[in-house]
């Protein structure tokens, strides 16, 4: 007997929990290889099809522990991706007994053919929002995603202070940073990784990222060191384009 109650109990438990947001990018993640900083994007996002992708993607819940190890191992603030992990084995655990039992509804994992995408994958979204495929996941149809940002990261940081990094590539993508006039919380809700995947998906052509950063790079405080972190986050950043 299918069981409507409990699989929306579970999914309504994964919407409400405080942790929602990285619950939903590391899916996202999980899933694509692909990271979303867009926090409107991720709030559009429906747990229902997130859960749904997820498990046809994962139908065996120990390949998925597995999987979501693995990406949370990639990123910067591993307690609390560790913690967004735990709550999703938890919550699908659940879901995946009911489908052993053969108690999970037969439409979940078999969605009606318009929210199918053309290529056969299972879409983020429904057909009554208004917000289409391109709109809600941007990365899959028109947006370039670096995959292994912990290692450009990495490579960044060995050769340039990470704050004159941030610094720079902040000011590239929002105003002109100064530690004397801003507030630092501006630049603290950004993390290293934020600011290289939010740079490299602004500009179309190593040229243009060129540009930019070495023209904001003489309006800061210290143009010497941001200079350098200019060519260093160049430097790191061609091979992608």
């Amino acid at each position: 007997m299918e069981d409507f109650s409990l699989l929306e109990e579970v999914i309504d438990s994964l919407e409400q929990d405080n942790n929602v947001l990285r619950i939903k990018r590391l899916i996202l993640f999980t899933c694509h290889d692909s990271w979303e900083n867009d926090v409107n994007v991720v709030k559009a996002l429906h747990m229902r099809q997130l859960v749904r992708e997820l498990m046809i993607r994962f139908p065996d819940l120990n390949n998925l522990k597995h999987k979501l190890n693995s990406q949370v191992k990639q990123l910067s603030k591993q307690s609390d991706y560790l913690l967004a992990a735990d709550n999703i084995i938890d919550s699908l655990g659940f879901i995946y007994t009911l489908r052993d039992e053969g108690k999970l509804p037969i439409s979940f994992l078999n969605p009606e053919p318009a929210s199918v995408s053309q290529n056969g994958s299972p879409a983020i979204g429904n057909k009554s929002s208004e917000r289409n495929d391109s709109d809600t996941i941007p990365h899959i149809h028109n947006l370039k995603y670096l995959t292994n940002l912990f290692d450009l990261r990495a490579d960044i940081s060995r050769n340039v202070s990470p704050l004159h990094a941030k610094i720079l590539l902040f000011s590239s993508l929002n105003y002109r940073f100064s530690p004397q006039e801003r507030d630092w919380s501006a630049l603290y809700t950004y993390d290293l990784d934020d600011l290289i995947q939010m740079i490299f998906q602004a500009h179309e052509t190593v040229e243009s990222l060129d540009t930019r950063l070495s023209e904001v790079s003489l309006t800061l405080d210290q143009p010497e060191d941001a200079k350098r972190a200019a060519a260093v986050i160049l430097q790191a950043l061609r091979p992608f384009y």
